[in-house]
């Protein structure tokens, strides 16, 4: 059985590539002076969407070799919302903190399981030759 390696993806390199092919969505709204379409509002939405996948590429790339883009790096939203840090965190490394263990007593079991009798009487009771059907013949 071969066991080959599996090649893995250099992602600065597709990143340079695909930021090549992903310029074509710039020009796809033609300017034929439409007085109903806003171009300056249509380029600032292609504009969100490559900065969206170079954010993809960054999330992608296993060595953090990607830069993160600028507009991700900013909080634009409403005053009150915390931005997710859920991800720095996880890459930061474990911390190690001993829990305490709890306090153990040990448990007294005794020999007639807290039934109030010891087992000799209960097992001379059912075992005893006048009382048990076993030893009569």
């Amino acid at each position: 059985m071969n066991l080959d390696k599996i090649p893995e993806v250099d992602m600065l390199l597709v990143t340079k590539s695909a930021r090549l092919h992903r310029r074509a969505v710039l020009g796809f709204v033609p300017r034929i002076g439409l007085p109903i379409v806003d171009y300056a509002d249509v380029d600032r939405i292609d504009a969100f969407y490559l900065q969206c996948q170079e954010y993809r590429d960054y999330y992608r790339d296993p060595y953090d070799r990607v830069h993160k883009p600028l507009k991700f790096t900013q909080h634009m939203g409403k005053c009150g919302i915390k931005l997710d840090t859920t991800v720095d965190e996880l890459r930061q490394p474990i911390n190690w903190v001993p829990r305490r263990q709890p306090l153990i007593a040990p448990i007294d079991y005794q020999s007639y399981m807290n039934l109030g009798v010891p087992m000799g009487e209960i097992f001379r009771g059912k075992y005893s030759k006048q009382s048990c059907i076993r030893y009569k013949r």
